[in-house]
């Protein structure tokens, strides 16, 4: 794989309400980026998962690309698959990903001090089976209380058709949560405190329902839960989990999928009377057709202007817009920047704020006076 760095401003910033401008620049060109994870802030090093089955470490002191592990013999990038999610919990990986046969597997590997997944550690964690080729969720995140959280489509197709996203003895349509272990005959634990432990029929590996497609989710500074649900064909949302003294964001809530597709009643002979309605949503149309998520800006991130808002693109728009937030509550949104192309996720780490697009460049979003 030819790797290509390069530094040129994207075609068009806009200015803020600072008056400063919001700014993209390729830092990088890979293969189909999907996400970017640090392990620890101080190895300096951020983490790349590349859809056809690589994981690239990418230090940021010497610019330098390589290959830390590479599963593409095990994964087809058909549709909607491949390795779509990474993750790290001390010192273990856990990826997301889809095997030749289309089913999602999530599998863990040992970590060596210089970024490399020793392949012989390799153990798989679950293979959850796939009915159809898209709708995988993809995402894999390890939480504020150390457990390991899952993103599941709902399986496929289109509508829901096997009405996944309500049925709790199904694990699609869902947010799972787990503890791994370190036995090979037991790989994780479900916590005790999963929502449905104990709950006839249902998956105690659920930590919440009613999900389409997650393709990206992540947790804010205050353990509030943020998803980016991409819609059927009419309508996109966001979902804003908040949480509690007890729990991060999520345990127990129903997103409404498929009695509902964001605000607006969907499948007649689904229930979802509890439903958490979305923070916002935007119709099919100019403002895109498939949200790529998202993440609330750490109050933390050098990128000063933008924390505490939330970001996110669509496929179709190549967009990146903001949310402008107080606390949790909704003020206003704006469109940052324009013209990134098939963007894929909005993500950050403790260097900055970047967009993954599907043409390989990742993006380095920074603002600056004009």
């Amino acid at each position: 794989m030819k790797f290509l760095s390069s530094l040129f401003v994207a075609l068009l910033a806009l200015p803020s309400a600072n008056n400063s401008q919001v700014r993209a620049t390729v830092v990088l060109t890979v293969d189909t980026p999907v996400a970017i994870v640090e392990r620890r802030v101080d190895e300096n090093a951020a983490y790349i998962v590349s859809r056809p089955g690589l994981v690239l470490r990418w230090d940021y002191n010497t610019k330098k690309v390589s290959t830390v592990l590479n599963i593409s013999a095990l994964t087809t990038t058909g549709n909607e698959r491949g390795l779509l999610g990474l993750a790290f919990r001390g010192d273990f990986a856990y990826i997301n990903y889809t095997n030749t046969d289309g089913h999602t597997v999530i599998a863990e590997y040992a970590v060596e001090k210089n970024g490399i997944f020793r392949t012989s550690s390799r153990r798989e964690l679950m293979t959850i089976l796939q009915p159809y080729a898209n709708h995988n969720g993809g995402d894999i995140v390890t939480g504020p209380d150390n457990m390991l959280y899952i993103g599941m489509g709902d399986g496929g197709s289109g509508g829901d058709p096997e009405r996944n996203a309500l049925n709790t003895a199904s694990l699609l349509g869902k947010m799972l949560r787990i503890n791994p272990t370190r036995t090979s005959s037991k790989p994780y634990t479900i916590p005790t405190d999963n929502p449905f432990v104990g709950v006839k029929g249902a998956r105690g590996e659920i930590w919440s329902v009613g999900l389409r497609n997650p393709w990206r989710f992540s947790f804010d500074d205050d353990q509030n839960m943020w998803i980016a649900d991409v819609g059927q064909n009419k309508w996109e949302e966001i979902n804003l989990a908040k949480a509690n003294k007890l729990f991060p964001g999520g345990h127990g809530v129903n997103f409404g999928w498929s009695a509902y597709e964001g605000k607006h009643r969907f499948n007649a002979d689904q229930t979802a009377s509890s439903s958490l309605a979305p923070i916002y949503e935007y119709a099919h149309g100019s403002a895109g057709c498939s949200v790529s998520g998202g993440v609330r800006v750490s109050k933390t991130n050098p990128v000063v202007a933008l924390r505490d808002k939330y970001l996110f693109s669509d496929f179709c728009s190549g967009v990146l817009k903001g949310l402008q937030l107080q606390e949790t509550k909704l003020i206003s949104t704006s469109d940052l920047i324009k013209k990134l192309g098939r963007v894929i996720a909005v993500q950050q780490t403790s260097r900055g704020i970047y967009v993954l697009a599907f043409d390989g460049k990742i993006y380095s979003i920074t603002v600056g006076n004009p």
